[in-house]
């Protein structure tokens, strides 16, 4: 049986594909998604035996994706499709700036924003997520004739849209980076159709 993970991990691989070395990537040398950086960090810390992008195999990838990806934005915890946009977000954004993307969505649906947006998924986060997935699960039983987990939905989508606007602040910020825009956002869109978002 395929786990939730698997489905969300070959939904992203099929984004980043094979070897690559663009030199205006800021990566650099790039395989299955894993940077150079990446994978010796993941070669310190055990969970691959190499540091050798361009032998990456997919099971090693798979275990570097877990470790410094899913296990950190809490993949487990979070329901679909935002687990999925937020697992993607924390690969090709990094897990700090896919945090901060759920964070700014929660205090956009909270009152007070109560979240501090600094790239941590800590107890405040979880608690927010917590109170949102609470008021859908309401909603959702209270009006049966509305969309299912409309508010989960919209959590999700503005997500999507803060990556976006990371998007277009790198670009701004950095003219060699602009050639890559239009793939990040059709990226985007495409997430969101894997994810179920439209």
């Amino acid at each position: 049986m395929t786990s939730r993970f698997d489905e969300i991990l070959a939904v992203t691989l099929g984004y980043e594909g094979g070897f690559s070395d663009d030199p205006d990537d800021r990566g650099g040398a790039t395989n299955l998604g894993i940077t150079e950086g990446t994978l010796a960090r993941a070669h310190k810390a055990g969970v691959v035996g190499h540091c050798d992008v361009k032998r990456l195999t997919r099971a090693e990838a798979a275990a570097i994706y877990r470790r410094f990806y899913w296990d950190p934005i809490g993949g487990d915890r979070l329901p679909a499709p935002l687990d999925m946009v937020l697992f993607d977000a924390a690969v090709n954004c990094g897990v700090g700036a896919a945090v901060k993307h759920l964070q700014e969505a929660l205090n956009a649906l909270l009152p007070g924003n109560s979240v501090s947006v600094d790239g941590g998924f800590g107890a405040k986060t979880l608690a927010a997520l917590k109170a949102v997935i609470a008021q859908d699960a309401a909603i959702t039983k209270a009006n049966p004739a509305l969309e299912p987990h409309a508010i989960l939905r919209y959590l999700t989508l503005d997500v999507l849209m803060n990556r976006v606007e990371l998007y277009d602040a790198i670009a701004d910020r950095d003219p060699s980076q602009r050639k890559f825009l239009r793939g990040w956002i059709h990226r985007v869109v495409n997430l969101a159709e894997a994810a179920g978002m439209e």
